[in-house]
């Protein structure tokens, strides 16, 4: 089979901040972030489809109306507060401070896992005009 591509893309809101940042965004503040996924691939299931946009688009669902945060001492009480006042499933935690790169890698890795038979283009959007990408 040759060469294909697909893509799809969503949006989410969420709040995040920087641990360590010297500036604005070590405080809490929140984005409308733009995920776009792109797959390449030649293999197709028995339906005759790469990845199922559907299942693409349910990386959404960890970040959507969530608080992204790096898990940190810094952030702990944060963590605390925010679980206690809206539930542990309002957080979304990364090993790395959750700027438009590292979640970018983030998506990367879990589709990677998800489906190791493709190559992905991943670009995150934190607002109208810039955006991290990153391929593997």
């Amino acid at each position: 089979m040759k060469k294909m591509k697909l893509k799809t893309e969503f949006e989410f809101d969420a709040c995040h901040r920087l641990a360590g940042y010297d500036g604005e965004c070590n405080h809490l503040h929140g984005h409308r972030w733009k995920v776009e996924i792109e797959v390449e691939g030649d293999k197709l299931d028995d339906i005759g489809m790469m990845i199922d946009f559907k299942e693409l688009k349910k990386i959404k669902d960890y970040y959507d109306h969530k608080t992204i945060l790096k898990v940190c001492k810094e952030n702990q009480d944060l963590v605390y507060t925010i679980t206690k006042t809206c539930g542990i499933n309002s957080l979304a935690m990364l090993h790395e401070n959750p700027t438009a790169e590292n979640i970018a890698i983030h998506i990367l890795t879990s589709c990677q896992l998800e489906w190791k038979d493709f190559k992905f283009k991943i670009r995150v959007w934190e607002s109208p005009k810039s955006y991290a990408e990153v391929e593997g």
